[in-house]
């Protein structure tokens, strides 16, 4: 395990328990710290993989807006990590190659289905409980454009086939699959029912997938 993991891991498990502890303080530390190790760490992704860093940032924004309460706050949040994920798109579409782009001419429905339901499927299930609900008044187009565009950037993931090695396609397609399951998470907590772990949930699996996605990207 390289040092920056253990540094990373650290950041994770003391930013959820600082949230557990009720420690507000620790969390708006160590929260922004997820991504900003991240972006120091990879700085010289600036030149290289440029969509990707300056995606990384919008998701820091979104992470600072999400720790504070307020349907403004939730909005701007929103806001930031669908630039994120637009970012992301961009980024993981520069990696195709010619032979990768030939298989998707025939095989691009296959990779797109299960996102496409998934997203669909979840929507359904948070309809009732945002419409029918007073305080989210005005929530459900914003989020049905945010699930769109989040499992878009699974299906551009995905798209990923064949164009990269599989070790960079295996990371980041994972990390793809997780970042929808951590937002699917923070919805489900908001607008469906809370839930304890929530928090265990959500963390985790996003810093999982900021960690696959970023490092994922460069792996030949």
């Amino acid at each position: 395990m390289s040092l920056q993991l253990i540094i990373y891991v650290a950041i994770v498990i003391i930013e959820i328990s600082c949230s557990y502890a009720g420690f507000r303080e620790g969390v708006y530390v160590f929260k922004p710290l997820i991504m900003l190790s991240l972006l120091f760490w990879t700085r010289d992704y600036l030149k290289t993989h440029p969509w990707l860093w300056i995606g990384m940032w919008f998701g820091l924004g979104g992470d600072v807006f999400l720790m504070f309460g307020g349907q403004n706050m939730f909005m701007a949040g929103l806001g930031s990590f669908l630039v994120m994920q637009v970012f992301y798109i961009i980024a993981f579409q520069k990696t195709l190659s010619s032979a990768g782009k030939q298989y998707l001419k025939v095989n691009w429905w296959k990779l797109v289905i299960p996102f496409a339901l998934y997203g669909f499927i979840f929507l359904m299930i948070l309809h009732s409980p945002i419409t029918d609900t007073p305080n989210n008044q005005g929530l459900w187009i914003p989020v049905v454009a945010y699930s769109i565009c989040l499992c878009s950037m699974g299906v551009a993931a995905a798209f990923r086939f064949k164009s990269v090695s599989s070790t960079s396609f295996n990371w980041v397609l994972v990390g793809a699959v997780l970042f929808i399951l951590s937002d699917s998470g923070i919805a489900l907590n908001k607008f469906l029912s809370p839930f304890e772990a929530s928090t265990l949930f959500v963390m985790s699996t996003y810093a999982a997938a900021q960690w696959l996605i970023v490092w994922g990207i460069s792996k030949k």
